[in-house]
């Protein structure tokens, strides 16, 4: 995973800076006219599908190393404790049996908006911002009253465990057109990533009661104490990179249509996940 990882990272470096030479090599008299000069602003609206690195997916799964954990539910205070043991139906013991080893999001809906301002008609300035909610759901394993050495089988019991959280991405980059006919051309971009990364909810649920892993109290709960709570916020800002590529489709009213695709290689802030990791997304653009 590492050699595909500086392989990603390679092409983004080469394919930023190797942009403007391509852009002065190709064929100057071919054109797209997204306007009346070929030159100027141009906005649009996209919408896609995003899939980010699993690997920060792991900062929902409740272990121990992770700022939100299982244990602080559990061992923080008595009451949550005796709420979830009453809740098993437990008579001596309860204690966590598994933990998710493979958490991942799940495909998150990624509208956006753009803007694109034109040098020429093949070669122009791209600022684009897409916001996605991304999800990671799995399962904790409770063992409840384990068997007295081999006289029995353990008594499993799994139950949710979820991870919310929202990322805004701002690319900004450079866009080169290869025109085909009038109506149709193919374009690749790359360039710069800033997002914006806020953890949401990270929780684990045992009958249907939430248990909030995020500490919410400066100390230990007590029930119908009017306890003051806080909401601590998680995530910051990353960087990263970006390429992608796709096809303009050009209508008679002046609408351009772009199907594409795009690969991130970026990292967002949350702690002990902070590492570069690539994610993968495709869209639908529409140019007005």
């Amino acid at each position: 995973m590492k050699y595909v990882d500086k392989m990603i990272l390679m092409i983004l470096l080469v394919f930023v800076a190797g942009m403007p030479v391509v852009a002065q090599t190709e064929d100057e008299k071919a054109e797209v006219v997204y306007s009346n000069d070929g030159k100027g602003w141009v906005f649009g609206l996209n919408v896609g599908v995003y899939y980010p690195s699993k690997k920060t997916a792991a900062f929902y799964n409740g272990e121990a190393s992770n700022v939100n954990n299982v244990n602080y539910v559990l061992y923080s205070t008595d009451t949550w404790f005796n709420q979830i043991f009453e809740a098993l139906n437990a008579n001596d013991s309860i204690a966590v049996y598994g933990l998710p080893q493979n958490m991942h999001y799940k495909l998150a809906i990624q509208p956006g908006l753009y803007a694109q301002y034109c040098f020429n008609p093949t070669f122009s300035l791209v600022i684009e911002f897409n916001y996605m909610r991304l999800k990671a759901n799995d399962v904790i394993v409770f063992e409840v009253d384990p068997p007295i050495e081999y006289l029995g089988n353990p008594d499993l019991r799994l139950y949710p465990i979820r991870g919310v959280e929202e990322r805004v991405y701002a690319d900004i980059g450079l866009k080169r057109t290869f025109p085909k006919t009038d109506q149709v051309a193919y374009f690749a971009m790359g360039g710069l990533n800033v997002n914006s990364t806020k953890v949401i909810k990270n929780s684990f649920y045992v009958e249907e009661v939430e248990y909030n892993m995020k500490r919410i109290y400066n100390s230990p709960y007590i029930p119908n104490s009017n306890m003051q709570s806080f909401n601590e916020y998680q995530g910051g800002i990353g960087v990263g990179m970006f390429i992608g590529g796709g096809a303009s489709l050009t209508f008679g009213n002046g609408i351009v249509f772009e199907p594409g695709i795009k690969a991130h290689w970026l990292m967002v802030k949350l702690d002990g996940y902070k590492d570069m990791n690539p994610g993968i997304g495709t869209y639908v653009r529409f140019l007005f």
